[in-house]
């Protein structure tokens, strides 16, 4: 048996590139007003169909929020990212996989979150972003909203850095943060840190006595 971990990616993420649930409510609003303008439909009808719109509108949202794909594995040789198996090859590899080696890889951060666990993996500093210009990036993403089908030629969500500082976040389902370092920590190497951030409460707390001791300590 191979010796790797493997771990399901919550959302669109690894289908969709970044933004791509925020322009769906554009979508169907522009159905309504189109409707609204065009045909005109009698009161009692116009909010029937509001109503029935909005409703799809949430079930489309809240299907692909809850999506879970096969997007994350790692083993000695590093993390590989985007869709594995069959939907690979339905949408092709090169756009849908990414290949993170270990010298590719700062320190890995790892965040609790109601569905399971957030993963970051930084990159060392002066790293190439790989996330294009600007513009390119802003014409590609007003082509998607004028032409819905556009999406699926554009680089996923998961496979595109974040920037302040370059990172890749990755969502996992069904792993607590402890266990998802422990799972990690066999493959990734002395140099590459594995961070669990504490909860919110604990970090409040920690906030709450670093400030008491400041005031004694200005008291005294």
């Amino acid at each position: 048996m191979e010796n790797r971990y493997a771990a399901l990616v919550r959302g669109p993420s690894a289908i969709f590139p970044r933004g791509y649930l925020c322009v769906i409510p554009l979508w169907y609003a522009a159905l309504v007003i189109l409707a609204d303008v065009k045909d005109r439909p009698p009161s009692w009808y116009g909010l029937i169909a509001l109503g029935a719109t909005a409703m799809a509108v949430f079930t489309v949202i809240a299907v692909l929020s809850t999506l879970r794909s096969n997007a994350f594995v790692v083993d000695e040789n590093g993390i590989l990212l985007g869709l594995r198996g069959a939907a690979q090859r339905r949408f092709g590899r090169r756009r849908r996989q990414k290949h993170l080696g270990w010298y590719e890889v700062g320190q890995i951060k790892i965040a609790s979150r109601p569905y399971g666990s957030r993963l970051d993996i930084v990159l060392p500093k002066g790293s190439a972003s790989g996330c294009g210009r600007m513009v390119w990036r802003v014409a590609a993403a007003a082509i998607t909203v004028l032409l819905p089908p556009a999406c699926m030629f554009r680089m996923p969500s998961l496979l595109r850095p974040r920037s302040d500082p370059l990172r890749y976040r990755i969502p996992l389902y069904d792993i607590k943060p402890e266990q998802l370092r422990l799972a990690l920590a066999p493959f990734a190497p002395p140099n590459v840190p594995i961070l669990v951030r504490p909860r919110w409460p604990a970090r409040a707390l920690s906030r709450l006595r670093g400030l008491r001791r400041s005031r004694l300590t200005t008291a005294a």
